[in-house]
């Protein structure tokens, strides 16, 4: 095979990022730009015209799928085997190093790895054995700081913090992993650089094997990351980094935008090439992803272009309201799916988690498969059903899953040893949980810290109970989440997923007043909506062989592309998201967030937003997102609104005279209700006989409304009379 055979598929951009000299290299890839397809003919390149042996060369990446794919392609490419490669993550490759070097290191052999999940357990048995309140010294805080520590460089000894708990615990905390002879993910790239800083031989070694270091996603890299690159690289060698400053999105976990601008002043005689030919999206996409990015004044610089014929414009839809905007969504999803698309070519793209939730009951209410990428659904979240569980306890005193579920949650000082004693006596008396804590003085708890966190307990059950019948059911959802103190527990934290469970139970305060007004007629609403939440629970996230719409937070959605994409609730204070403005840089965080959604669409790109959205469970009147005014009017095609667009005219009206359904075993002789029917639909109509989850068989007396908004009057058999919003109420009809 020539070289012209093996290279002949690259673009000149492309070429020339390949067919450079040896030394060090920056490739500023813009997205869609094929940096991966440049990075994989780079190592073909030096293999194949440069004669350096596959086990000379480093391959860095951030996932080992990355690293798979491009060993799998290169073998494919060079017809060589891939067993003598160095490609791997940054994990991966340090795990190997310290496998042969252990000694110098400072471990011992056969160490072991701890996943997130051990190494927050342990952090928890030290928050213990030094008595501390775990609503004081957070464990998730606490692994945070030490890692974020680890991946700045620092020991214990060389950190700070305004608590010296803090450093105590991580000092005991390295002590214990000593101990036990395990290493966390931070550590295995620390004692890495720890291990090369002090041992000159082994780093010379390296550095005179791996001459030729290939780095994937550069923008992700932490300070850490960076300076082992520097120290391995040292003043002779070529490092090959390929990444987009633009699409630095992850600074909440370390990841340093600044490290690609840093790269030229760090390394000697850096050449800069830049790929600006995308491959993804037209460019009217491309207008408007330019046309946001630029106004970012730390980047590097880039201009995406493409030679794909003309395409759509990019649409702008201003909602009234957020119920509107999810209806534009679903019928253009549905319009779409008629025009030949399929669902999962589909993706509905949003800032924060909280957001899923309408779109999620929409997608529900139609009957339309989709599915949360890299999550749960709304009512599936753990603080969602922490919320749940309290206000399950406080109507059902039986109920002894949700007892377990909030008994020391948040951690008021109820320990394991606590709960199995409460659980031994309610076995022996034939109680339940809640009754068997009402008899404490009968119980042999031998702590008294837990003796009166067990009546804080009772006392914050007996609360929920009492409001139960004095509140409406928004209030007193926002009333659990205060006494229960999980709204304080998630604020002392201050982490990106601690904003967003909070986020979480604000939009769950919001759902509990869209409810009570859906259901004005509900003759027991905390009963209705429990009975909602366990059904919306249930069943819904569809399968992969179900064709489903993709939804997805922004930052789940990188590296990902699809035909069809709308991003939603393109307003102030969401995006950008006001509650993450913490930190210098917020801003152009935020807009690298935005511009890496604009460049997920390859075809279709629609950007909405509504005037009247729900926060807290009350009305306010956002401004439309700054990133919308940024982009050129010319470059955005605005869909005007349209109110009670969908009219249902080729549908003939029903009867609604009693005499139309007298032979009907549920009918009744007369029925007058104070709504007005407004909207006719073919497969619901007086006398249509459904069935219910709870209620069993009924049969539809009249109904009003229309879409989300639609009410059923039903009969049922064994509940007689009820109100029910078709979105919510899960019906099956018969025949």
């Amino acid at each position: 095979m020539t070289n012209n055979d093996i290279y002949g598929g690259l673009n000149e951009q492309q070429l020339l990022a390949v067919n450079c000299s040896l030394g060090n290299k920056l490739i500023l890839a813009g997205a869609g730009s094929g940096k991966t397809r440049v990075l994989i003919y780079r190592v073909a390149k030096l293999i194949d015209s440069f004669g350096i042996k596959p086990s000379n060369i480093l391959a860095l990446t951030f996932t080992n799928k990355a690293s798979n794919e491009m060993k799998q392609r290169l073998e494919k490419l060079l017809k060589i085997s891939a067993q003598s490669l160095w490609f791997g993550t940054f994990h991966g490759i340090c795990r190997r190093i310290l496998k042969i070097h252990w000694k110098e290191a400072g471990i011992k052999d056969h160490f072991n790895i701890l996943d997130s999940q051990d190494q927050l357990r342990m952090i928890k048995r030290i928050i213990k054995s030094q008595n501390l309140d775990e609503n004081f010294y957070d464990p998730k805080s606490l692994q945070s700081f030490i890692n974020t520590q680890k991946d700045k460089g620092r020991r214990y000894d060389t950190s700070t913090h305004d608590d010296e708990t803090y450093i105590n615990i991580f000092k005991q905390y390295d002590s214990v992993c000593r101990q036990i002879n395990s290493v966390d993910f931070a550590d295995l790239i620390l004692l890495t650089y720890e291990m090369f800083k002090k041992n000159n031989h082994i780093l010379n070694y390296y550095s005179n094997r791996f001459k030729n270091i290939m780095v994937d996603e550069f923008q992700d890299t932490n300070a850490l990351q960076f300076n082992l690159l520097k120290l391995i690289n040292g003043n002779s060698g070529s490092l090959y980094v390929v990444g987009d400053d633009d699409q630095s999105i992850y600074g909440w976990r370390g990841a340093r935008s600044k490290n690609i601008k840093d790269f030229a002043d760090t390394f000697k005689n850096v050449e800069i090439f830049k790929l600006e030919q995308n491959y993804r999206s037209t460019n009217e996409i491309l207008s408007v992803a330019n046309s946001l990015i630029e106004k970012n004044t730390s980047r590097m610089g880039k201009n995406l272009w493409t030679d794909a014929t003309k395409g759509n414009p990019v649409y702008l839809y201003e909602a009234i309201n957020e119920y509107e905007e999810r209806d534009f969504i679903i019928d253009k999803i549905e319009e779409l799916v008629s025009n030949g698309y399929k669902r999962s070519e589909i993706a509905l793209l949003y800032r924060s988690n909280f957001l899923s939730r309408k779109l999620e009951k929409a997608l529900n209410s139609r009957s339309i498969p989709y599915q949360i990428y890299g999550g749960f659904r709304f009512f599936e979240r753990a603080e969602i059903k922490d919320v749940i569980a309290y206000l399950r306890i406080a109507t059902n005193v039986s109920d002894d899953i949700s007892f377990e579920r909030t008994i020391n949650n948040p951690t008021r000082g109820i320990g394991d040893k606590t709960i199995q004693i409460i659980r031994d006596y309610a076995k022996l008396h034939s109680l339940s949980l809640w009754e068997s804590i009402n008899q404490l003085e009968n119980i042999e708890i031998n702590s008294s810290r837990a003796k009166s966190s067990l009546k804080s307990y009772i006392d914050i059950i007996n609360q929920i109970k009492e409001l139960i019948n004095n509140v409406d059911l928004k209030d007193l959802i926002q009333k659990i989440i205060e006494v229960s103190e999980l709204n304080k527990h998630y604020e002392s934290k201050k982490t990106e997923e601690s904003l967003s469970r909070l986020e979480n139970l604000e939009e769950l305060i919001s759902t509990a007043k869209e409810f009570s007004n859906y259901n004005t007629h509900s003759e027991n609403i905390v009963e209705d909506f429990l009975d909602n939440v366990a059904l919306e629970a249930g069943e819904y996230q569809s399968k992969p062989h179900e064709d489903p719409v993709q939804l997805m937070t922004i930052h789940s959605s990188k590296g990902l592309e699809f035909p069809i994409v709308f991003i939603t609730a393109l307003e102030e204070g969401i995006f950008p998201n006001e509650n993450r403005n913490i930190k210098s840089g917020f801003l152009e965080e935020e807009r690298r967030l935005c511009y890496v959604a604009i460049t997920r669409a390859m075809k279709t790109l629609y950007l909405t937003y509504s005037r009247d959205r729900n926060a807290h469970g009350t009305p306010v009147l956002p401004e439309p997102s700054r990133f919308i005014e940024e982009i050129p009017e010319h470059l955005l095609e605005t869909i005007k609104t349209k109110v009670n667009s969908k009219v249902f005219t080729n549908y003939r009206k029903p009867s609604i005279h009693p005499k139309s359904f007298n032979n009907n075993v549920y009918s009744q002789d007369n029925f007058n209700d104070d709504f007005s029917q407004e909207q006719n639909y073919p497969f619901i109509k007086p006398g249509q006989k459904v069935n219910h989850m709870k209620f069993g068989h009924g049969v539809i007396l009249s109904y009003t409304g229309e879409k989300e908004d639609l009410k059923l009057h039903i009969n049922f058999e064994r509940y007689g009379k009820k109100w029910l919003v078709l979105s919510y109420a899960q019906l099956e009809f018969i025949n």
